[in-house]
């Protein structure tokens, strides 16, 4: 239920105002994705047999084990050490858009210390990425975990359609990379993409402007979304002529598009909180019609059953033309950058505990455990995937829904993420991909804080719980 017609084929109509609702933003990142865990030899199908066959053997070999589990820990800590660099750029770097290419890499490798930059970006894909990583060394006042290279590519998977992506992988030449999908900045994809947020299916627009009015069909969740001013007018020069905007413009107009459609659907995300802003707000409404809303109850049941309940309020609500609109300005195509760095800065906080974490801990049970059974984790939880993984991609997806019992045993931390319903509602109030994996809920938080928006106490607890990476004070 994305799109929801007014009943009765009527519109609704609000005049354009500056002030924004109080309601949580965030951007959507549906198609953003991160590279990938290592891959470790499978040392099991090499001793199971041996193993099985005599017990006599499992010291030996387990100790053989143990032997080539330190040696890897020790390998990797070295890697870190080497790879995992944190730069000291000044505290407050001013942002000017650059007028060629050449500068921009210029700048981005002898200012920010980023040894390779692709030689194929655009002036405004450049511009958008050392925006986005500037902005982030000064929130951290100049002590950030850099790009190690810039790229600027298409995805060659066609089924990955990423925004951005980067590089965890420590064993990896390419560790620490961030990558911009170039399709992004292509003038017929992003044509694409805006027509599919402006214009009903039928070709008919979503907004009509008229004397100083905003009309619109169109609701997501709870709210009806209605651009400020400046979103106002970059979406009526859109309508007007598309091919008199710039790249750059329609960068902004698909983010902003994107981070409203998000926004709005928060309510369907966390069905609780919209009921309590619906309670708070039109009080008097639900008394004057004898309509209540009875937590105790709705608090029980599960969320799909809570969306029912809020959608059927909203339909009541409706029926008395009572309407819940959302105000939105213009968002930064930098964004994406403030998330994908919130990954480099994650990566930078947490991942070498974790990923040597599994080689520390290795025990001759352990090991005696995986070799006969049929876990396929690496003697233990897989402590990075457990925590970077996301439903999201195939891999884990299919693990979660067709062996549950499974997925809890190599990402225990995942899956509880996943299945608890109020950690899911919480995550919610960032994104619908922020409810996908722990990782991608630090990095879509991480970059509302960038950006200076709002954060809900729960939001905060949580992350904390997951210890993303602070901003210094």
């Amino acid at each position: 239920m994305l799109v929801q017609p007014l009943k009765k084929n009527s519109v609704i109509t609000f005049r354009k105002q500056q002030k924004t609702d109080n309601e949580p933003k965030t951007a959507q990142y549906p198609n953003d994705s991160v590279t990938i865990s290592t891959k470790e030899k499978d040392l099991k199908t090499k001793l199971k047999k041996d193993l099985l066959a005599s017990g006599a053997l499992l010291t030996t070999l387990a100790s053989a084990v143990l032997i080539i589990a330190k040696r890897r820990g020790d390998k990797i800590a070295k890697l870190y050490k080497d790879k995992l660099v944190i730069s000291k750029m000044p505290e407050n770097i001013q942002f000017t858009k650059f007028e060629t290419v050449e500068e921009g890499i210029k700048y981005a490798k002898e200012f920010l210390k980023i040894k390779e930059v692709d030689k194929n970006f655009t002036i405004e894909a450049i511009n958008t990425a050392i925006k986005g990583i500037i902005e982030v060394s000064n929130a951290n006042k100049g002590r950030v975990f850099m790009p190690k290279r810039l790229g600027f590519e298409a995805p060659k998977n066609k089924d990955r359609n990423f925004l951005a992506y980067v590089v965890r992988n420590i064993n990896s030449p390419h560790f620490g990379d961030l990558v911009i999908n170039k399709n992004y900045f292509d003038e017929k994809v992003l044509n694409k993409e805006i027509d599919m947020l402006l214009f009903y299916k039928d070709g008919k627009k979503i907004y009509e402007f008229e004397d100083g009015n905003i009309s619109s069909r169109y609701r997501l969740g709870l709210f009806y979304p209605f651009p400020q001013d400046d979103a106002q007018t970059l979406i009526s020069r859109y309508y007007h002529n598309k091919a008199n905007l710039t790249t750059e413009e329609k960068q902004t107009l698909f983010y902003t598009l994107e981070y409203a459609k998000s926004t709005a659907m928060s309510s369907r995300r966390n069905p609780i909180s919209a009921l309590k802003y619906i309670a708070a707000k039109k009080q008097d409404v639900l008394r004057q019609n004898n309509l209540t809303i009875n937590f105790e109850e709705v608090e029980k049941m599960k969320t799909s059953k809570q969306q029912e309940y809020l959608d059927n309020l909203i339909s009541k609500l409706e029926e008395i033309n009572v309407h819940f609109e959302y105000w939105y300005g213009l968002e930064s195509p930098a964004r994406i950058v403030h998330h994908e760095m919130g990954h480099l800065q994650d990566y930078a906080k947490n991942l070498k505990e974790l990923d040597i974490k599994r080689w520390k801990n290795i025990s001759l049970k352990k090991i005696w455990q995986d070799i006969t059974s049929n876990n396929k984790s690496r003697f233990g939880v897989d402590e990075v995937s457990n925590r970077w993984g996301s439903v999201w991609k195939d891999e884990y997806s299919k693990l979660y829904n067709e062996n549950p019992e499974k997925f809890k045993k190599l990402y225990p931390d995942l899956y509880e993420f996943l299945s608890n319903q109020q950690i899911q509602q919480t995550a919610g109030k960032i994104s619908s991909y922020a409810q996908s994996g722990i990782g991608e809920f630090i990095a879509e938080t991480y970059a509302r804080m960038i950006s200076k928006k709002k954060i809900a106490k729960d939001v905060e607890e949580l992350y904390k719980k997951y210890k993303g990476p602070e901003l210094p004070q």
